[in-house]
């Protein structure tokens, strides 16, 4: 005997998408006869979240057991009968379709749980399949979001049941264009600053170095370039977007022998793209190390993507104005060949967002290079 999921519209790239049909047919073989009182298809989605801490977190005791939280959300599940007995049948191979319709929106609510998620209880937009763990000293943590069809073949009995699962990556999609990246302004922090005694216009006399240790005379201090940094970049883009990105720099001087106006050329940048996901999960159990109530909390970040753009050295103007190093900045162009990027999401247990982390490679200022 043999029980089998195959899909007809399977898709190349391997993800679904909210409102999309699933067809296929369930295909069970049945070599002799046999009794068969009944056959289904269920295909249903839920979201899985885990908390565990480690022996040394949980109350001092290092032999007990492991503190837990785990808690399950279904988003939806829908049932189709394929066969219904119970009948004597003959050995021979069945193939019964089955279609379903991924929803676009579920209900998302805790049940029993009056804690409060990171979005309210309602109807939300459908999450994609999402994987994420986490393993540190003082916990193991993983959240999950999965979609799959169950089929089940049941014999009346205790034995002899068959059944067989198949997983359904979705990936959330909208036909509607996405709007026009909106290019913005953001500060580097800390603020660039460089010293060095070599931006001096004379060197110092013995006398002026003896002086400079314990004098607070500000013209006999190091000199230095310091200045505010900027990246210009939107705050939303989608995978297959294209933008440009923009640096900016806004000189001041700190010490009255600063140069007043030196010439910066900017060597490197690379981009950083970064997944933060929360997660949690209802606490329970009985016991010294469950006497803390409450869920229990995990975040992390994970990297997804980062690329160092190409550009020319770009010489910088001190006042602040913008200088475009690329026009064709595309996320899509980072990952080949593999996973979509899942983007942006929260359900009540999850958030996932993204953060870009941009670090510049390099200065030069005259001949000599400044690595920050």
């Amino acid at each position: 005997m043999s029980l089998r999921l195959e899909l007809e519209n399977h898709e190349p790239q391997g993800y679904y998408y909210p409102g999309q049909e699933i067809r296929g047919n369930v295909i069970f073989q049945l070599p002799k006869q046999r009794k068969i009182a009944s056959a289904s298809i269920t295909f249903r989605g839920k979201i899985d979240t885990e908390h565990i801490e480690s022996r040394r977190s949980t109350a001092g005791n290092t032999h007990g057991p492991r503190a837990r939280a785990h808690e399950v959300m279904r988003l939806f599940e829908y049932s189709h009968s394929l066969f219904q007995g119970p009948f004597d049948v003959p050995p021979q191979t069945f193939s019964w379709p089955f279609t379903f319709t991924i929803p676009k929106h579920v209900e998302q609510r805790r049940i029993g749980n009056k804690s409060p998620g990171f979005i309210p209880d309602g109807i939300a937009p459908l999450p994609p399949s999402f994987t994420w763990e986490d393993h540190t000293f003082t916990h193991d943590a993983r959240a999950r979001i999965k979609y799959k069809l169950v089929a089940y073949v049941d014999s009346g009995g205790l034995f002899k049941n068959e059944e067989t699962e198949l997983a359904v990556p979705i990936y959330r999609y909208t036909r509607v264009p996405p709007p026009i990246p909106q290019i913005l302004k953001h500060e580097f922090f800390p603020s660039q600053c460089w010293s060095s005694r070599d931006l001096r216009n004379q060197p110092h006399t013995l006398k002026q170095k003896l002086k400079h240790i314990t004098s607070s005379d500000p013209e006999l201090k190091t000199p230095c370039i310091a200045f505010k940094a900027y990246v210009h970049f939107p705050l939303q883009l989608a995978p297959h977007q294209k933008t440009a990105i923009a640096f900016s720099i806004l000189h001041h001087r700190v010490t009255p022998n600063d140069p007043e106006s030196p010439d910066l050329v900017l060597d490197a940048l690379r981009l950083n793209l970064k997944s933060h996901t929360a997660m949690t999960a209802a606490r329970s159990g009985f016991g010294p190390s469950f006497s803390l109530m409450g869920d229990r909390y995990c975040e992390g970040r994970n990297p997804e993507a980062g690329k160092t753009l190409s550009f020319a050295p770009a010489r910088l103007s001190l006042t602040g104005e913008e200088v475009y190093l690329s026009n064709d900045v595309c996320l899509a162009d980072w990952r080949q060949g593999g996973l979509p990027y899942m983007g942006d999401f929260e359900t009540y247990t999850i958030k996932s967002a993204h953060v870009m982390k941009v670090e510049v490679g390099g200065y030069t200022v005259g001949d000599e290079s400044i690595r920050t």
